[in-house]
């Protein structure tokens, strides 16, 4: 018996070895240049899915009406201070949180108030010099006119971020009060050509943060609007503000 069970150790022993000798003769283990070669196929397929897709960081993002006080005309209107503060605290290097946005905003409002007569429906040029320029004293923006969708992602690419003006109810927003704003001011700041897509803080409600627009529908959507409280718009015209660090 002792011998018997001597015999069937061996056996499996056998049957044992036999079996690891097939596994790694079937299943070879990788060389360390296999790996590498393997490493750098998965990197050149990242960078081709990366090709063409930017983002800036920490673009900090705020809601026009900080503490949803929407029925508050100066945070109703309030867009255009609200795109301002989140580009130039970015070009600056600071962040935000709502109770400085909501007491930059009112500030903001007075300012034009006081200076201008009105705080109401800035268009860019104006937004660029009454707020960006004036209030801010931020003299890194520029107004680019008749703009086609590349200009915009040429910007991104280059680091700048971007406010465009926009008919909202051609954005399609799910999150906006329908039908949405006529008169609407958001910053794009990155862009993914994987998906077609513009990555945007959208300051018109309290889900705009990283928020994606479809190129064509964006691109679509913009159109200037005059200053002044609702003045009629009587042409498209398709214009950005791109604001750069000093």
């Amino acid at each position: 018996m002792e011998n018997f069970l001597k015999r069937y150790k061996i056996v499996w022993i056998v049957v044992l070895a036999v079996v690891l000798m097939a596994f790694f003769f079937f299943f070879p283990k990788k060389s360390l240049e296999e790996k590498k070669e393997e490493a750098v196929v998965a990197t050149t397929k990242e960078e081709i899915l990366l090709e063409n897709s930017y983002e800036i960081f920490d673009v900090p993002f705020i809601p026009q009406a900080p503490f949803a006080e929407w029925n508050n005309p100066i945070f109703q209107d309030g867009c255009e201070e609200a795109t301002s503060l989140m580009a130039v605290s970015w070009a600056r290097g600071k962040g935000l949180n709502e109770e400085e946005a909501k007491e930059e905003i009112i500030a903001m409002s007075d300012y034009q108030k006081k200076e201008f007569g009105e705080y109401r429906d800035t268009s860019s040029y104006d937004t660029m010099e009454r707020i960006i320029k004036g209030y801010f004293g931020y003299n890194a923006a520029e107004v680019k006119r008749e703009i086609v969708l590349q200009d915009i992602i040429n910007e991104i690419e280059k680091g700048s971020v971007v406010i465009i003006p926009a008919n909202g109810q051609l954005l399609g927003n799910p999150y906006f009060t329908p039908p949405g704003p006529e008169r609407h001011m958001i910053v794009i700041w990155g862009y993914d050509a994987n998906s077609g897509e513009f990555i945007v803080n959208d300051p018109g409600t309290i889900r705009g943060e990283k928020y994606r627009y479809q190129e064509e529908i964006l691109f679509n959507a913009i159109r200037d609007y005059p200053t002044g409280y609702h003045e009629p718009i009587e042409e498209i015209e398709k214009v950005m503000i791109v604001i750069g660090r000093e």
